[in-house]
């Protein structure tokens, strides 16, 4: 199945799953088709080539990072859902860097203070003689397909680490 494109060349709504929050609130979501290889293919070689600490998992167009994160790949979720996506699942903010864990999510804002992307902490190490942590992020860069990498070393349009959250109790 290919996208099916409008005339500005943006995706036209496709269907949708049910997905609900614990608490039950739905999610809106969307179901997007998977993009021809070649240009997974094409994207992977821009990433790779612009981000040194990237590494390719998957070349899937099929979710976003909101997807990867709280739908399990499944689909499509608009960032704008997120503080649904919180509350209804009982995260709570991470105030302190020190207290982040292998599996709390980063939420990455631009410059207009939007949250424009979110990954899950994959490791947390450290290196250099200062002691600084390095911290390791997966996260699903729009349709061009699913990274590990440096949590600071993402495309600008992805935006920057704002905040952590935690679903442990």
């Amino acid at each position: 199945m290919q996208p099916i494109f409008d005339a500005g060349g943006g995706y036209l709504r496709g269907s949708s799953i049910e997905l609900s929050t614990k608490s039950g609130q739905p999610i809106p979501n969307e179901q997007v088709a998977q993009l021809p290889r070649v240009r997974m293919e094409v994207a992977r070689d821009n990433v790779l080539s612009h981000h040194p600490t990237a590494v390719e998992r998957s070349l899937s167009s099929e979710y976003n990072c909101m997807g990867m994160v709280f739908a399990a790949r499944r689909t499509w979720i608009e960032t704008d859902q997120l503080g649904n996506i919180l509350r209804g699942d009982g995260y709570r903010r991470v105030r302190e860097e020190s207290e982040l864990l292998v599996g709390d999510v980063v939420v990455y804002r631009n410059q207009n203070g939007s949250t424009s992307h979110v990954g899950v902490i994959t490791s947390i190490g450290l290196y250099g003689p200062d002691g600084t942590r390095k911290i390791v992020v997966l996260s699903q860069w729009g349709l061009d397909g699913e990274y590990f990498h440096e949590i600071d070393d993402v495309n600008p349009y992805l935006g920057e680490p704002a905040e952590y959250w935690t679903d442990r109790k």
